[in-house]
């Protein structure tokens, strides 16, 4: 199985932090304090939003579902949102507005992320806390219905979950939590232990019947949890199931679960690594690419459709945004991967 890059776009003049995409718009977020719209299906730069918005780095990007809404989530401590004008989803003049800006971290925004439904916008920051915002129908307004205050240090990235209102944090506590909401308020459900370092980014498997997340650290490790019940107190119950092969010798700094079932991972070593599970609990390395940004770290990656294929989409440090194409009817590289000693 063999991962050959399809299109390097030079989008910006400092490291790409984040990714998104949705009805084949990417959006991307950097430290050169821009946000970009790619048209995916053409390699086509659309729009670049107004970077004096905000004054330092654009840490994460986040596309409302079924929307042309987007939320970006900044070092200078506050969110952006923004729309794209006029009704037509494409033609021309393609230009996102300012929506609305939101305040209340004390510190750097490290992510955003939006639940399934569109309802409710998660945050996090270097302040410790997760904020839940729940937002009107045209993402202009925004109420903070809870502050989740439970980890004991800087909160690196949430993700919710693909159907149910469930929201993952991870943090530089090497903690992994689980929240939900309960009597009109949200807690921690469970607190997932196991990792020897920063836990960077967390992606639920994408299952209607069956609970897991996959889970990234400074350790180096992909760990696979998974859910198992909810015991007398009502706190759920969860397991380390698998960690996956060893293949990256330094910090792994995002993952992502695709919807056939395989995860991807990239971090400060440069490669892009996918895992496949044989069978439950049990994983392999499907294929692996070796300095994806060149000499750069590679700070994200996403699983992406465009034009009905999925891809994977990675960000460097380089200010480059990578489209990969993952031939698994190929063994053509089979020989050529090498594993970290």
């Amino acid at each position: 199985m063999s991962i050959s890059l399809i299109k390097s776009l030079k989008l910006h003049r400092d490291k790409v932090w984040s990714i998104d995409c949705s009805k084949g718009m990417l959006a991307t977020g950097s430290t050169d304090r821009s946000v970009k719209i790619i048209d995916a299906s053409q390699y086509k730069l659309l729009d670049e939003l107004d970077n004096t918005v905000h004054k330092k780095a654009v840490r994460s990007v986040a596309w409302r579902p079924n929307s042309f809404v987007l939320a970006a989530g900044s070092f200078d401590s506050t969110i952006s949102i923004w729309t794209k004008e006029g009704e037509e989803e494409m033609d021309n003049s393609w230009e996102m507005e300012l929506l609305a800006i939101i305040e209340g971290h004390e510190n750097e925004v490290k992510s955003v992320a939006w639940s399934h439904d569109g309802a409710y916008l998660a945050s996090c920051s270097r302040d410790k806390s997760v904020w839940i915002w729940e937002s009107d129908e045209m993402g202009e307004e925004y109420e903070c219905i809870s502050v989740l205050q439970e980890h004991s240090q800087d909160v690196k990235h949430v993700v919710w979950h693909p159907f149910l209102q469930l929201l993952a944090s991870s943090s530089y506590d090497d903690t992994i939590r689980i929240w939900r909401e309960y009597d009109d308020d949200w807690e921690s459900a469970a607190v997932l232990n196991g990792h020897e370092g920063t836990v960077w980014s967390s992606d639920f498997e994408k299952s209607e019947t069956r609970l897991r997340i996959c889970s990234g650290s400074d350790d180096a490790r992909v760990k696979i949890w998974r859910y198992l019940r909810d015991d007398e107190e009502e706190q759920q119950e969860w397991i380390c199931e698998a960690t996956m092969p060893s293949v990256h010798s330094r910090a792994i700094y995002s993952v992502s679960w695709n919807e056939d079932g395989s995860v991807a991972s990239v971090g400060s070593d440069g490669k892009l690594v996918i895992y496949q599970e044989a069978q439950q609990g049990e994983w392999e390395i499907a294929a692996q690419q070796e300095l994806c940004h060149g000499v750069h770290e590679v700070n994200v990656v996403k699983w992406v459709k465009i034009n009905d294929k999925t891809m994977l989409a990675t960000g460097g440090d380089d200010g480059y945004i990578n489209l990969w194409n993952w031939d698994q009817s190929s063994n053509s590289n089979k020989n050529d991967q090498k594993q970290h000693d």
